[in-house]
């Protein structure tokens, strides 16, 4: 009886929904979490947590800027602490190296981007006007072919003209408001600094001191966590950051070569857009072109030609070497992150996405590790 009960049994059929069971089990549980983080995210949105947060950390902002940067500087610290052999003089060299940079950076690149914000203030009227005579081209060839769009066409152009007018008048203004607020915080960024000296010297001791405050139960477990979370996150920053970078560069001679005007504006632009995953590059690229448009059509195809080649480096060359690590994230999930942290925090929500999920996804691989079994959650 036993015997046929067996032979009965087709062990690949029950293979195959024991599999099938895996996979159901599997998405229910992502669809479980990614419902979890929506209520999270809309019950920080609906109790305002996100401004009572940016609001103390304006508060504390120079231990915060000191904490990122010891945070970020720690690595270097280590690996020079292997040939120094004294972590206090390793974090002087590495942290007056860093500021060395910064200063030079800020030097070169502050008065460059004012004079260009300048230069395309004054050809900002010409850029309106080549732009609205475009547009009323292209309407009256519609008109000509029997489509009449002549009251979207002067919506438009009023929305342009208007736009323009007072971008124009409000970018001075702008830009001085930023200066000043450049200026006012240079006592919050040295406070920073110093914290932050401080902090990368006496790293470990801080790091040994918050473990201490911890039950004595979880005082492993939470050390490796923050371990990951915290080696996980930096790959994250520093790689997107690295990418930005070299984004800003390659953009900006780029565009020098082809002729656009405030080229290294522009690069700014592309950089800082850039640090929004996928979209990103496509924002500050459209406008470069748009405006090269407006010089020449041949200027216009330049600074397209310029930004899909950098585009193309980007995700064949810059993407694979140096965020291989970064983040294990599925693209997907990366987008339908940006799409909700976008609709609920803005241009902001969409830049912290992807650290965001990285720690995420390093917190549900923990638990999977410590509780369920070893597979990945993305």
């Amino acid at each position: 009886m036993k015997n046929l009960f067996t032979k009965d049994i087709n062990k690949q059929e029950l293979n195959e929904v024991i599999s099938l069971s895996k996979r159901i089990l599997k998405l229910l549980y992502v669809v479980f979490i990614a419902c979890l983080v929506l209520a999270i995210i809309i019950a920080v949105q609906k109790l305002n947590i996100l401004n009572i947060v940016l609001d103390f950390l304006g508060v504390i902002s120079p231990f915060f800027i000191g904490f990122v940067l010891a945070w970020l500087l720690r690595p270097l610290v280590l690996k020079l602490n292997k040939k120094v052999k004294n972590n206090t003089w390793s974090a002087f060299i590495v942290f007056a190296g860093f500021v060395l940079i910064f200063g030079i950076i800020l030097y070169i690149f502050i008065p460059t981007v004012y004079n260009e914000v300048n230069e395309l203030v004054g050809l900002l009227p010409g850029f309106i006007e080549k732009i609205t005579t475009s547009i009323t081209d292209i309407f009256n060839n519609f008109s000509e072919n029997g489509i009449n769009l002549s009251d979207f066409q002067n919506k438009l152009l009023e929305s342009i003209t208007t736009g323009g007018a007072e971008l124009a008048k409000d970018l001075p203004n702008n830009i001085i408001n930023v200066i000043i607020s450049l200026f006012s915080g240079i006592g919050t960024f040295g406070m920073g600094l110093i914290i932050g000296l401080y902090l990368l010297i006496d790293y470990d001791n801080i790091a040994a001191h918050f473990k201490k405050l911890m039950p004595k139960k979880i005082q492993s477990d939470m050390h490796e966590l923050a371990t990951k979370m915290s080696i996980a996150t930096r790959r994250c920053v520093n790689g997107t950051f690295v990418v930005a970078l070299m984004v800003l560069v390659c953009d900006s001679v780029g565009f020098a070569l082809v002729g656009l005007n405030a080229p290294v504006l522009f690069g700014l632009l592309c950089g800082i857009t850039d640090l929004i995953p996928f979209i990103g590059p496509y924002i500050g690229g459209a406008v470069a072109v748009i405006v090269g448009l407006t010089q020449s059509p041949l200027i216009g195809i330049g600074t397209l030609i310029i930004c899909v080649l950098v585009q193309i480096i980007e995700n064949y060359i810059l993407q694979p070497v140096v965020m291989s690590r970064a983040s294990s994230i599925h693209p997907v999930i990366i987008i339908i992150a940006l799409l909700v942290f976008g609709h609920f925090f803005g241009i902001i929500g969409m830049i912290l996405a992807t650290p965001t999920l990285t720690i995420l996804r390093v917190l549900l691989e923990f638990a999977q590790e410590k509780w369920f079994d070893n597979r990945k959650v993305f």
